[in-house]
């Protein structure tokens, strides 16, 4: 007989390193992924169209639709799935930073995401190659079914390369400071007005931080109270699938937890402790078992997402953001 206990709430934990300050940057790296590559359309031209000049100037700002030019299926497809996995990639070890269009990966998973990414990026640059080796073939095909698409419309070889490409940046940000100068004298208005533009940016970007810190640990704990919802909903009498993928998500939440949610680290792996070993089988063979898993994850959501341990867990960390 398999036994199942609810966990208890814990009280909330104020560890030595509570009071030290956070510097995001040394916790983590903004990446920013690039993708590029070459639609396989190009716009429709009026004559294409037996437009009129009458028809075409009551529709001057009007668009004229565009054309494939190349089967989207041998075309954009294979360039679409791996930008597709590399952004996957990027998302499955990250959160979204307000800047930039960034997004704030821990240090302990930049490694593995920059080899992963340097395995797509390899992957995409072979197939460029392929294309532009099957390009010329494509082309005929497709003007064969489509005998009404000008050789016009179609790029060279040698242009369509420099229109593909997958790559990233990776950078941090710091306090700004002011640049010295040489010339004091002649330069001291401009100082004094960029000292105050810097000041302005470094406040801008810390109420950011702080913000971002927030929200960081608010998804994790949302991403908690999403699979205890699961269980709820189901009663308890989950897959085995289910609860597989409930312990490898809590196995995420500890590898993400840069900012030491100590509560909802302790209530998640007592939860892990109290499935192991569990199956699909068992709830669904045990009722009261089931019963008991369900209750534990409505006591773990309601303990996540209590919006007084939320806003004094948030509150402490914000104060200790700091950008040098």
């Amino acid at each position: 007989m398999t036994t199942l206990t609810a966990p208890a709430p814990t009280p909330q934990a104020h560890p030595q390193t509570d009071h030290e300050p956070i510097n995001l940057f040394q916790l983590g790296v903004l990446f920013v992924i690039r993708v590029s590559s070459w639609p396989c359309r190009a716009g429709n031209e009026p004559a294409e169209l037996n437009l009129t000049t009458d028809r075409i100037q009551r529709q001057a700002i009007a668009s004229f639709g565009t054309k494939d030019l190349i089967d989207p299926e041998k075309g954009r497809k294979i360039f679409s799935f791996l930008e597709q996995k590399a952004r996957h990639a990027l998302a499955r070890v990250s959160q979204p930073f307000p800047a930039a269009g960034a997004h704030f990966v821990p240090w302990p998973h930049a490694g593995q995401l920059v080899a992963t990414l340097d395995a797509l990026r390899a992957e995409f640059d072979a197939a460029v190659e392929k294309f532009i080796a099957d390009y010329p073939t494509l082309k005929a095909a497709w003007q064969t079914a489509h005998p009404d698409v000008p050789d016009s419309a179609y790029p060279s070889a040698w242009e369509l390369r420099k229109r593909f490409a997958l790559g990233w940046h990776s950078f941090k940000v710091s306090g700004a400071s002011a640049a010295e100068v040489e010339d004091i004298a002649a330069e001291v208005q401009r100082r004094e007005v960029q000292v105050e533009q810097l000041a302005t940016m470094k406040a801008n970007l810390a109420a950011e931080c702080r913000q971002f810190v927030q929200g960081y640990v608010l998804a994790f704990r949302q991403e908690v109270a999403a699979f205890c919802d699961q269980v709820i909903t189901a009663g308890g009498q989950v897959h085995g699938k289910t609860l597989q993928a409930i312990r490898r998500k809590i196995d995420h939440f500890h590898a993400m937890n840069i900012f030491g949610d100590a509560d909802t680290a302790a209530q998640l792996q007592k939860l892990k402790a109290q499935i192991h070993g569990v199956t699909g089988e068992d709830l669904a063979q045990q009722p009261a078992l089931a019963t008991q898993l369900s209750q534990a994850c409505a006591l773990l959501k309601q303990e996540v997402l209590d919006p007084s341990s939320v806003s004094a867990l948030t509150g402490r960390l914000k104060r200790r953001v700091v950008l040098d």
